[in-house]
This record gives C-alpha cells, structure tokens and sequence, in this order.
C-alpha cells in the first residue's frame, strides 16, 4: 500500500481546541499508511507538544500582511515533501492552504472551529466562499454549519460535520480527585467547582465568578478552580478580590493534568458566549462529572438538558448559580449525570 504524505496546518500554536485536536488526529492516523508533517504558523505550546511525540513540525512565520513570498516557502514545503493531502484548521490556514490547493491540485480538508473569525467583515465572508469551493469544508458541530450556511454563504451542501472526539484512555478515574485536592490544600468535604479554558472574555469566566458569590451563601467554604491562562487574568482576579470570593478562587494556570484536576470537580461549568464544540465538557463528561454550561454552539449537540447535565442562557450568573446549587445541594442528581 503506498503511504500517503498529509500536511496539517494550524494557525496557531497556543494551547486551545483547534491545536488539542490536531495532536490527536496525528496521533490517530494509521503510521503505516499516512505520514504526517505539520506546519505553524509560529512556534510555541503546540510545536512543543508535538516536538515530544516526535512529529515533523515545520514554522514558517505568518507576515503581517499577505506575502507572495511566504506562500512560495509554503508551495516549496508541499513539493519537497511530496504532499498528498492538505488538513487545515482555523481561518488564515484554511484560506492559504485552499489557495495552494488552487495552484497544486492537492486536495484540502478545511476545519472550521468557531465562529470568532468572522464578524462582519465582508472579506472574510468571501474568503470563506472561496475555502468552501475549493476544499472539503468540515464543521465541528450542526451549529457551525447552520451558521457558515446562513451568516456566510456557503451551501449548506458544501459543508460536513465532524464533532470533536477525544482520547477516552486518558480520561479513566484513577483515586477521585484525591491527589489533586491535597495538593491544592482542599478538604474532602469541601464542595469543588471547576472550570478549564483560556481566559479571554469569550469564554465568559467573568459569569461564573459572579454566579460564585451566591454559592458562598450557601457554601461559604468552597472552592473554585479555574485552570487556564490568557489576557483577563488580571481582570478576573480584581473581580473576585471586589465580589468577595478571592480566598475561595485558585487560577492554576495551565495544566497538563486536566484528566486529574477534572476528577477533583464536584461539578464543571463552562460558561462561555461563543464555541464550536468545547473539548472540555467532552472530558467532563467522560468522568462522568455533572456539567453546567451555557446554551450556545455546539453545546446542545453534546448535553442533554437535564440529563447529561444543565443548560442555561449566556450571561446569566443567576441562571448558573441556580443549577450550580442544584446539585451541589442534590449529589443523587449529580451522581446520576
């Protein structure tokens, strides 16, 4: 059987979704019939993890401005390594490796994660036309396809959905939070709410901390976890120095040792205003840990109202309290999720 050569672009190299899927897919391809090599756009988290695993990863930085140059150093990888295929993801990948495919022939598989890249510039509404047109267009959820559909153009037919998936062998309970909680100081019998995700205001971590002060009415000694990093940390720790909660909030960073953290959680929020199919309720969920999360994206495609967990409107600090309460107040409920 020939081996096939499979380029992966990604636009970016931080820690998130789109660069936590792409590990997995090249680590899930058949060896024996796909090679792979992956390119960024810059150097940082994801080259790092994929540098461990022993994957060919190639950095050619993005210019500020399009550069018919930089497009030739892309076209020169894709000869000299005899590519078969082309998998992007995210909006600049996506439309340069539609380009080369343009000029190549190579066929690409584009990967749309959200809906953040798009607002309403009409350039990139008809960018993504283009990326339809020419590659095999793959959204992350039923959500995103309706609105790449409606809010930018694209035929409905021209777009496939494939959900996020994860590893499940990572995610199998090991002593039930135990390690974690005496590692962060937590007694056993303190209530543990938790949350993983970048901290930008997308995600909406603000909400939760507000939705904390009224838990504190109740569980004056509880803890929230919120592991992650990014731009509103410094905002969000003054939010809870003024709601309060500062001594019952721990910002951990970022952590390879989410499957732990996760099993150390009473219940897992996700508070946030925009998504394309959070990896991070897909691990909750794998543990079977009780999710409260907003009612937006692709949420609704992974969470049964009620069932799998709660639901609840964006920006709604109320409307999270109430159900955080819920099972904290009810552990049958919670147990039975």
């Amino acid at each position: 059987m020939t081996m096939k050569n499979v380029l992966h672009l990604c636009e970016s190299s931080d820690t998130g979704g789109a660069e936590s899927v792409l590990i997995s897919l090249v680590e899930g391809l058949d060896k024996n019939r796909y090679s792979s090599v992956v390119c960024l756009l810059s150097d940082g988290w994801l080259k790092t993890q994929l540098d461990k695993r022993g994957v060919e990863t190639v950095v050619i930085p993005q210019p500020r401005t399009f550069d018919f140059l930089w497009l030739w150093r892309l076209y020169r990888l894709l000869k000299d390594r005899n590519i078969h295929v082309m998998h992007s993801h995210e909006f600049a990948t996506n439309v340069y490796a539609s380009m080369l495919s343009g000029i190549t022939g190579i066929p690409v598989v584009a990967t749309a994660h959200g809906k953040n890249y798009y607002g309403e510039k009409w350039r990139r509404r008809l960018a993504y036309r283009f990326v339809a047109w020419q590659s095999q267009l793959v959204a992350v959820s039923h959500d995103l396809k309706l609105f790449l559909a409606q809010q930018i153009g694209i035929p409905a037919d021209r777009i496939r959905v494939v959900h996020n998936g994860i590893d499940l062998s990572r995610y199998r309970a090991q002593d039930g939070g135990n390690t974690i909680r005496q590692q962060l100081g937590i007694a056993p019998d303190q209530c543990v709410i938790g949350t993983v995700g970048n901290l930008f205001a997308v995600k909406g971590q603000t909400y939760l901390l507000r939705a904390c002060r009224t838990v504190a009415a109740a569980f004056p000694d509880f803890v929230l976890l919120v592991a992650g990093e990014g731009e509103q940390l410094s905002a969000l720790e003054r939010e809870a120095t003024d709601l309060g909660i500062a001594g019952n909030v721990k910002f951990l960073g970022f952590r390879n040792d989410v499957p732990l953290l996760l099993q150390a959680m009473d219940v897992f929020v996700l508070p946030s205003l925009s998504e394309g199919l959070p990896l991070s309720i897909l691990e909750a969920l794998s543990l079977q840990k009780p999710v409260v999360a907003t009612n937006i994206g692709g949420i609704p495609e992974i969470i049964e109202n009620g069932l799998t967990g709660y639901l609840v409107p964006p920006k709604d600090p109320d409307a999270l309290a109430e159900k955080i309460l819920l099972l904290l107040h009810q552990p049958q409920v919670a147990a039975g999720m």
